[in-house]
């Protein structure tokens, strides 16, 4: 496994080096090429190409990561990587491993990486791509995209029957919040989904919503958040990345409460994260690899939701204490958009008729 290089890689380019695309993956230089414990007894070659959020994320990026540490030491794959050092840069890091010719399949992780993803599939029909998260349909593209607001609808149901609580750390005010990284479509539609499950369980309820602008910024983060507190949140699901610490480092200084989002998020504020809303990336990257592997991998779009346990929340890590019923709740809710009683919304237009429809019953 290399990590491109990237101040090789400027200086290659300067040079204008024919062998660019070859050489910039060499890794090696000052300790930034690194070997997985993988076997590399097959000939299955991948590369990932990682937003600028880059690993320590503790979201998308290192779940997979660890999904093809995973793949390598158990399939025996082999899998480079690389973490641009901005989202502008993306296309230009990808380019190069379509244009080495030798990578069975190209993986683009996170919203920020799809124009890349879109540009090259398009150019270069013939190679093998896969997109997590979003929605292309290209015939050489698997396109995996979350249906967000079943990842978000359920934290929303703890955040608004929980300020109702008497949860320590819960106020009288009846407002939570939802901190959003950037106004991407698909991110939107997860502040939609929070807010419909604190409105179905708690119509009174005030949503705070604010976009920090980054995914790299958790001072914002913390900034905005801390404002959301003073306004009387109580309960604030970020949607944010990186900046999604500085929610964290807001609500232990503030004394109240934060959701996770992504991979589990729980024990980094244990005493302060009550859950996390979960997209389990970890395993929908691993069967990517599995499908490449015994050649049933095909392109195409894909949703993943709760019904194919792509998508929840977890309290696993947390010390919060979650009332039984808040949790009993919770679970009653979940069942029913499994079984489709409850279908949620992902525009504010939706959302309205959605809180029209269905009214929740204790």
């Amino acid at each position: 496994m290399k990590k491109l290089n990237w101040r090789r890689l400027v200086a290659l380019l300067t040079a204008v080096v024919l062998a660019v695309s070859l050489a910039a993956c060499g890794g090696g230089d000052g300790g930034t090429s690194d070997s997985g414990s993988g076997t590399g007894d097959n000939d299955l070659k991948i590369a990932v190409v990682f937003s600028s959020s880059g690993l320590g994320d503790k979201n998308m990026n290192d779940m997979t990561y660890e999904a093809m540490l995973q793949a390598e030491e158990e399939l025996g794959i082999s899998f480079d990587y690389t973490v641009p050092p901005t989202d502008n840069d993306i296309e230009m890091a990808a380019r190069m491993y379509v244009e080495d010719g030798s990578y069975d399949c190209i993986f683009f992780i996170a919203a920020a990486t799809g124009e890349a993803c879109k540009n090259l599939a398009a150019e270069f029909p013939d190679q093998k791509m896969m997109w997590l998260d979003g929605d292309v349909d290209l015939p050489n593209v698997c396109s995996i995209s979350t249906f967000w607001p079943e990842q978000t609808f359920l934290c929303g149901v703890i955040a608004g029957l929980g300020t109702l609580s008497d949860m320590e750390k819960a106020n009288d005010d009846n407002v939570v919040g939802c901190i959003l990284a950037q106004e991407q479509p698909f991110l939107v539609s997860g502040t939609i989904g929070f807010e419909a499950g604190a409105r179905y369980v708690n119509p009174d309820v005030e949503v705070l919503h604010a976009t920090i602008g980054s995914f790299t910024d958790p001072t914002t983060g913390k900034e905005i958040a801390v404002s959301m507190y003073e306004k009387g949140a109580d309960f604030i699901q970020h949607i944010a990345g990186g900046s999604g610490l500085g929610v964290f480092n807001a609500a232990v200084e503030m004394d109240r409460y934060a959701f996770g989002v992504g991979s589990n998020q729980n024990d980094i504020e244990p005493d302060y994260i009550v859950a996390t809303s979960l997209k389990d990336v970890k395993t929908i990257v691993y069967n990517q690899v599995k499908a490449l592997l015994d050649g049933t991998w095909e392109p195409g779009l894909m949703t993943i939701g709760m019904k194919n346990g792509g998508t929840g929340y977890t309290t696993e890590g947390s010390n919060v204490k979650i009332p039984d019923e808040i949790i009993e709740a919770v679970e009653e809710i979940k069942q029913k958009v499994i079984d489709g009683e409850l279908v949620l919304p992902s525009t504010r237009e939706e959302l309205e008729e959605f809180l029209a429809n269905n009214k929740y019953e204790k």
